[in-house]
């Protein structure tokens, strides 16, 4: 209950202050600077059948299919640590609170990142960042793994975990956002940058899909193989006596009603971020020279329809 009253309060104060220091450009009137006469672009009115047409034909554009092979397969390299590092730290006892907790350190960042890193996404080639922060974040995963094995070192008598722990999770969690904000501003930079103005909320709402696909996808497929990598053993409890493997539910219930115990002989986690760390290494080769291709393009062949006014 207090969580909730907090982040009402959070949210009662930012939008006051957006109200008060906040003024909108009135653009009611499209602008006809340095645009000769009649040849103003209009956004596009389309009905359904129509956006799905234009959607078509956005697709096949090359440009258009080597973004959507990044952003279907870019975040495969951090499936791993993004969508199981919280669900390892419940499973050695952090409670669940406490990793919400979390979140309370992270808002001020995620406020002010955007903001901070705006003026290196504003330019003609925001995608900088973007590459800037990928290896980083790879990184960042191999640190999380670390974390993940020390912690349980940590553990007190009772369960419960030191403050230091959380300390140096928050730390890292920190450092986590640092990346993951950075990659994500400067890629919405872009795809802002690249869609056609007469038709731009369908272009942006498809490529922002298609990126909110490729952050979800991998987590799927990971979670679902990491089972393949985990070996646990049945040892007589209190001993380090291995009387045979327990993988399957059917052996854990048989090992757990003899009065043994199924302990973790090879984690899955660990080989999961270690497979996807390198499918991210690989990924960057490939696609580095691209991804600075698609930025030095002009702007005109990311369009679906001609323009008579199109910088480059």
């Amino acid at each position: 209950m207090g969580y909730v009253f907090f982040w009402g309060w959070v949210f009662i104060i930012t939008t006051t202050l957006v109200l008060i220091l906040k003024r909108e450009v009135d653009k009611s009137v499209p602008s006809t600077q340095n645009v000769p006469p009649g040849e103003e672009e209009e956004e596009m009115e389309l009905g359904v059948a129509e956006s799905y047409t234009v959607l078509y034909k956005i697709m096949k554009l090359k440009p258009v299919l080597w973004m959507c092979a990044i952003l279907l397969t870019g975040k495969l390299a951090f499936a791993a640590s993004d969508g199981m590092t919280s669900l390892k730290l419940i499973d050695m006892g952090i409670p669940k609170d406490r990793l919400a907790s979390i979140g309370v350190f992270l808002t001020p960042m995620q406020i002010l990142l955007p903001w901070m890193i705006g003026k290196w996404t504003a330019g003609p080639r925001p995608l900088n960042i973007f590459l800037l922060a990928f290896p980083y974040r790879i990184f960042i995963g191999g640190v999380f793994a670390a974390l993940v094995w020390w912690t349980p070192h940590f553990r007190l008598a009772d369960g419960k975990f030191e403050y230091s722990v959380y300390f140096v999770w928050i730390t890292g969690y920190i450092f986590h956002q640092l990346a993951t904000y950075s990659m994500f501003v400067s890629m919405m930079a872009f795809i802002a940058q690249i869609s056609d103005p007469r038709i731009g909320g369908t272009y942006m709402t498809m490529l922002n899909t298609l990126n909110n696909l490729g952050g979800n996808w991998p987590v799927t497929v990971v979670l679902s193989v990491t089972d393949w990598f985990t070996y646990k053993d049945c040892v007589v409890k209190g001993t380090k006596d291995v009387l045979y493997s327990c993988n399957t539910k059917l052996l854990a219930d048989q090992c757990s009603n003899g009065g043994d115990v199924c302990e973790v002989a090879i984690d899955g986690y660990f080989i999961s971020v270690a497979v996807c760390s390198f499918i991210g290494i690989v990924w960057y080769k490939i696609f580095y020279n691209k991804i600075k291709y698609l930025q030095k393009i002009p702007r005109s062949q990311w369009r679906v329809f001609p323009s008579r006014s199109t910088p480059n």
